[in-house]
Formats: C-alpha cells, sequence, structure tokens
C-alpha cells in the first residue's frame, strides 16, 4: 500500500525542509495522486478517527472560547451536536490533506535517492 515512510536506515523519521520549489512539486504530486492511493489515505484517516474519538480541534476551540468568553459558553460548545459534526469534518478534511501530502513527499524522496 502506496509509497512507504520518509525513514532514514535507523527507521528514525527523516528531517529535511521544503523550499518553494519543491513545495510546488509535492502539491502537483497530491494533486495527480490515483484514486486507490486516495482511497487509501481517507481510509487510514477513517480508521485514526475511529480509533480516536476524542477531536483535538474541538478542545483546542473549546479552550481557547474559554478563555474568550468563560466557562459557561465553552460548555455550551461541549453540547452542541453540529459544533462537534462540523469539527469532525474539518479534522478529516486536515488528515486527508496531510495525508496526501506525506505520500507526496515519499514520492519526492524516493525520486531523489
Amino acid at each position: 500500500m502506496g509509497y512507504g515512510n520518509a525513514d532514514s536506515s535507523e527507521g528514525a523519521p527523516m528531517r529535511f525542509h521544503l523550499n518553494a520549489k519543491d513545495r510546488k512539486e509535492v502539491q502537483s504530486i497530491a494533486d495527480a495522486l490515483p484514486d486507490s492511493e486516495l482511497q487509501d489515505v481517507a481510509r487510514e484517516v477513517d480508521e485514526y478517527m475511529d480509533r480516536h474519538h476524542v477531536n483535538p480541534l474541538m478542545m483546542a476551540a473549546q479552550t481557547l472560547i474559554q478563555q474568550m468568553y468563560g466557562g459557561p459558553v465553552a460548555q455550551m460548545l461541549d453540547g452542541d451536536d453540529e459544533a462537534h459534526i462540523k469539527m469532525d469534518e474539518i479534522l478529516r478534511e486536515l488528515l486527508i490533506t496531510a495525508g496526501k501530502n506525506r505520500r507526496s513527499v515519499n514520492i519526492m524522496i524516493n525520486k531523489v535517492a
């Protein structure tokens, strides 16, 4: 499945920075990923979200709202099912984009290696 991880020979993630040209190439690769890769990314994200039932974006939003408006307002957000659904949708989209980018970076690394 996919193109593997960008790991060093010791198994640790490689550290490098993308310049503007590299970012454009990664985006171009991500935009051209085949449907099978996109389905794999979506499946990985859905499996992750099924295992982790706490949305870190909702936690951050509640913390921010509590700081700005106080506990009772943050409690209102906690009880808002529609807000939870929207935050889950945002998190899923974010993770899918990150997954596509990860695969694209791995493709780019493997081209260079």
